[in-house]
């Protein structure tokens, strides 16, 4: 079965270099002055979509509204099957409405469930995203019932990355910011054999519901470390910094972030630089240019699992 590759150069067609034997389809999206989108598969022929295994790879631009992008890529996969392809990956690097997995209160959607029944009523046979907020409780096969679902990590590339970037001759020791992530504290120390991990707890007050940061079960001495701080995403950077000004309180001499998803705007992004943080990692499930932010591609991630699950 022939192998096509649909969707924007910068991202897919990195994606089809790397598969080698792919075909590569460039994505056009149309915008009309209302806003609706109308997405064009850039083909001569439509026959070259029959019987074919078909991987749509979609990044986010920063810039682009998360609907217009969603709207985008279930008519797109429609196309696919309507041309006859019959096998569809769905790559979404940066899983949209991920955060809301749950009813938190009476009257939400759960979107992430929702989500998932759309992709699949569309024509998908397998979803991939990397590090998708979905975990714990909730992780994504709870919500795509018809079709595969894989959730990649890429906090061991942001965490090699910090090492081979910072300026510590010592072990980085890592933490997440709030309990729920130790796992990508665990996950970003054992890349990059450090001795520690941990996490901060976030303590909300019954009264006025502000939050607050803590050390929890820290029995070492923070002084002149390097410390990394990772999450799966940052959008306002209020937690991360508020997990930085402690480890500074505590003496280290470097904090370093690291996270997947970097939703947060440029100005937002220049309020994290005000702080006294060294670095700042994050990858390329989302289209950005930042200047100060180090982006770490997912691409060659995205490609080795395509390759091993082709044989």
């Amino acid at each position: 079965m022939k192998t096509i590759v649909v969707g924007k150069h910068e991202f897919a067609g990195k994606i089809a270099t790397e598969l080698k034997e792919a075909t590569f389809i460039e994505l056009e999206e149309r915008i009309f002055p209302d806003g609706e989108v109308c997405p064009r598969l850039l083909i001569k022929d439509k026959n070259i979509l029959q019987d074919s295994h078909v991987i749509i790879a979609m990044q986010l631009s920063l810039a682009q509204p998360k609907n217009q992008y969603l709207i985008s890529l279930l008519l797109t996969i429609y196309n696919l099957k309507q041309y006859g392809a019959i096998k569809i990956t769905c790559i979404m690097p940066y899983h949209i409405y991920s955060r809301q997995d749950r009813e938190s209160r009476i009257g939400e959607p759960i979107s992430s469930k929702f989500l998932a029944s759309m992709l699949e009523a569309a024509g998908i046979d397998e979803y991939l995203t990397i590090n998708s907020h979905s975990y714990g409780k909730n992780p994504l096969s709870d919500f795509f019932k018809e079709s595969k679902s894989i959730s990649l990590t890429a906090i061991p590339l942001v965490a090699k990355t910090v090492q081979k970037l910072s300026n510590s001759s010592e072990d980085i020791l890592c933490f997440s910011p709030d309990e729920g992530a130790l796992m990508l504290a665990k996950e970003a120390a054992d890349a990059i054999k450090s001795p520690f991990y941990g996490a901060i707890r976030k303590i909300r007050d019954p009264e006025t519901g502000n939050i607050s940061q803590e050390l929890i079960g820290i029995d070492l001495s923070l002084k002149d470390r390097s410390i990394l701080i990772v999450d799966d995403l940052v959008s306002s950077g209020g937690t991360m910094v508020g997990a930085a000004k402690i480890f500074k309180q505590q003496g280290a001499k470097e904090v370093y972030l690291g996270y997947i998803h970097g939703v947060h705007t440029i100005e937002k992004f220049e309020d994290l630089q005000k702080e006294d943080i060294q670095l700042f990692v994050t990858t390329d499930t989302i289209k950005l240019d930042i200047p100060g932010l180090i982006t770490v591609s997912v691409v060659k991630l995205i490609a080795d699992w395509i390759t091993s699950n082709l044989q």
